[in-house]
């Protein structure tokens, strides 16, 4: 059997995959879609609710995704023996237009707007286990993207 400090790597894998390209929603980035959702509800802040397969705010878009990540969770939890009993909360929060990180944010590398994911893990013995991620982005728009090939082949 594995140990609790392993959630640290488990919130660090779940992370840096949120974060990157390949996380797709309706075959374009989810990140930039789910910007552009919080901004059409006046929020800066999206949590994706891995444990109880949740997103606040609500949105049905975001199903999918939100059950492919919880599989994700429950699949790397079973592949380090851990039992699902040690988790009490698991979130993603997903943070726009933060403030500029120099050391987070390579200015110019990408386009778009800092963007900062937060994975955190909360154990049955009261211990967070948190990763993070730094990205930038711009709210999702048809007209700037290109879909996916991958869209419709889940």
């Amino acid at each position: 059997m594995g140990r609790r400090r392993e959630l640290g790597s488990i919130a660090s894998g779940i992370v840096g995959s949120f974060a990157s390209r390949n996380n797709d929603v309706d075959g374009y980035w989810g990140i930039g879609k789910l910007y552009k959702f919080a901004e059409s509800q006046s929020t800066k802040a999206i949590t994706v609710n891995l444990k109880n397969r949740g997103i606040k705010p609500s949105a049905q878009e975001f199903d999918l995704m939100v059950c492919s990540y919880s599989e994700m969770l429950f699949r790397l939890m079973g592949k380090r023996e851990l039992p699902n009993s040690w988790l009490v909360s698991v979130t993603i929060r997903v943070e726009f237009d933060v403030e500029y990180q120099h050391e987070h944010h390579y200015w110019r590398c990408e386009l778009g707007k800092p963007c900062t994911l937060i994975c955190e893990i909360l154990d049955d013995i009261g211990r967070t286990h948190k990763a993070n991620a730094y990205v930038n982005c711009l709210p999702h728009n048809p007209n700037r993207e290109c879909r996916s090939l991958r869209f419709g082949n889940l």
